[in-house]
């Protein structure tokens, strides 16, 4: 059994993740329209034949993943992934109200994807690092990795690229760039900083 110090240390981490997540999401993904998969993406897609928002639809698909996490992850991490979850959608739904009239940062897409797509592959490796996710198809991304020797990376490869290709068809085509762009810098992103992570871990 974990330590109390060790709990609060991870939790803290997902604390901080979900803030960076949800910033990087309100800031420079949702104004564009960008699809880097998961929820996101599939809010995104969802908002324009719903009367929505992004982050309410995330909340609704992020409680019916949680469920099967619970089934198939384990209480432990899925008790992480709930918390990384619930914090990730009161962020993304705070940040909506709080800044969605001063965005989007910067004008160029092709700029908020690769920016955006930075930082979510920050925050998810963090996330990642203590046992826990956003949410999502990062829940799916677990569940992959859990039955095989893929990395998170390319197991989120494996669950986002549909969801990028079925919404780049309603952005346009500097909108797919964008989004395609994103995707693999999220996608190797990722398991370029958990391998950094685990490289200084070793040296401690």
């Amino acid at each position: 059994m974990k330590s109390f110090p060790r709990l609060l240390r991870e939790y803290l981490v997902i604390l901080v993740g979900s803030v960076i997540y949800a910033l990087a999401t309100v800031c420079f993904i949702f104004p564009q329209g960008i699809l880097l998969g998961g929820t996101g993406g599939v809010s995104i897609i969802l908002t324009g034949f719903l009367k929505s928002s992004p982050g309410q639809i995330i909340t609704v698909i992020n409680l019916c993943l949680i469920l099967l996490a619970l089934l198939i992850l384990g209480k432990g991490m899925a008790l992480k992934t709930l918390a990384g979850s619930l914090f990730t959608t009161l962020f993304i739904t705070g940040f909506e109200m709080l800044l969605a009239s001063h965005m989007p940062l910067f004008s160029s897409p092709l700029l908020s994807a690769v920016v955006g797509a930075f930082l979510i592959a920050l925050a998810s490796a963090m996330m990642f690092f203590v046992g826990s996710s956003s949410g999502g198809t990062d829940i799916i991304a677990l569940i992959i990795q859990k039955f095989s020797r893929l990395k998170i990376g390319r197991a989120l490869l494996t669950s986002d690229v549909l969801i990028v290709i079925v919404g780049s068809f309603f952005g346009g085509w500097l909108i797919a760039l964008a989004s395609v762009v994103g995707f693999f810098v999220k996608v190797l992103g990722i398991d370029a900083i958990l391998a950094v992570i685990n490289k200084k871990k070793k040296r401690i």
